[in-house]
């Protein structure tokens, strides 16, 4: 049965992976991107409309988002993916208050803000699924303000499964961890992401598209405000363990 999502971030790394999951299962996605336009252009091209739906939408915007979210008042959901998210690098002792607050408006709020716009799009026994990261789950350096946003966003999420579970309406989360290009990050940190994980790579983004399928699923169908981590092994070890294991 043809399905209808909105997926965020679809131009790149995972958002596009799950937008293409899901159009190659035959459901219909309602996309949005904000820098990478021409990358949206062609998957439009590979997934013409009605199947797929690109808007512009910039996530900072608040009355963007809600421009976006009047234009779906006819459309019947089955799922949102909020997959967009940013990165910025925090300096601590030369702090930029825009830079830390900016990424909470893009990884935390416009998350619920999406969802609480189209609470009354979304069908009885919908699915929302959120992507965080493993980053959430520790403490951070030149990434505190990713790490906390993400955190906030896993509890933000549990909060709308409390509060949608009288629908039927289920919210989890996916941590992944290193996976694809890192969010660009450079390519000696990638190498050493991969030497440090147990399974001695980094992952694929189709592979964490799959599990963020799983969440949307009736396969998950009581899976609800959890938070699954798709990183490998990461957060099963860590750097002294390997150490201890060499020199022992």
């Amino acid at each position: 049965m043809n399905k209808t999502y909105v997926v965020t971030g679809i131009s790149r790394g995972l958002g596009k992976a799950v937008a293409s999951l899901l159009l190659e299962k035959g459901h219909t996605v309602i996309g949005t991107y904000n820098a990478n336009a021409a990358a949206a252009q062609e998957l439009q091209q590979k997934y013409p409309h009605p199947q797929l739906t690109i808007r512009h939408v910039d996530l900072l915007n608040s009355e963007d988002l809600d421009d976006f979210t009047q234009g779906l008042t006819d459309v019947q959901l089955d799922g949102i993916v909020n997959s967009a998210g940013v990165f910025l690098e925090i300096d601590f002792e030369h702090f930029d208050k825009q830079a830390f607050e900016d990424t909470f408006r893009i990884n935390a709020f416009a998350p619920l803000y999406l969802v609480n716009n189209l609470s009354h799009n979304l069908k009885d026994g919908a699915s929302i699924v959120n992507i965080a990261s493993n980053d959430a789950l520790v403490g951070a350096i030149v990434g505190l303000a990713y790490s906390a946003s993400k955190a906030a966003l896993i509890n933000i999420t549990q909060s709308l499964a409390n509060t949608l579970a009288s629908r039927n309406i289920r919210a989890n989360v996916i941590a992944p961890g290193w996976m694809g290009d890192g969010m660009q990050a450079p390519p000696e940190l990638l190498e050493l992401a991969a030497q440090y994980n147990p399974l001695k790579r980094a992952g694929a983004y189709d592979e964490v598209a799959k599990a963020v399928w799983f969440m949307l699923s009736e396969d998950a169908s009581y899976v609800n405000g959890t938070t699954l981590i798709v990183d490998g092994g990461d957060m099963a070890t860590n750097y002294l363990l390997q150490k201890e294991s060499e020199l022992l």
